[in-house]
């Protein structure tokens, strides 16, 4: 993906790691035992308002720090993106739950 190294640990690595491992089961779990809509929403509100600030303060930094925080927004941008697959597998298994019925059998 991206060749970014912090120390020994390659970055782009470390968030598809911690995107699977914590941030996806996390919002899963949001998505299937809150009842309250906004807190289902925030890990998705928080992301987006730091990838939106990130990519604000990439288009305004001029050097190498620009790149840097382009670098943060798509990573973000990612996270955000597996937030999403949370969601999406939530409104499967309630389409499923739900029962549509099939073809009668005759």
């Amino acid at each position: 993906m991206f060749d970014v190294w912090i120390g020994d640990i390659n970055l782009a690595t470390f968030i598809l790691i911690f995107s699977i491992i914590v941030l996806l089961p996390v919002q899963l779990l949001l998505c299937f035992k809150v009842k309250s809509k906004a807190i289902r929403l925030l890990p998705v509100i928080v992301l987006s308002i730091a990838a939106i600030i990130f990519y604000c303060m990439g288009k305004s930094s001029n050097d190498w720090d620009g790149l840097g925080y382009l670098f943060l927004a798509i990573f973000t941008g990612f996270m955000l993106f597996m937030c999403g697959v949370g969601w999406g597998i939530w409104w499967l298994v309630n389409r499923k739950k739900q029962g549509k019925p099939t073809e009668l059998a005759e």
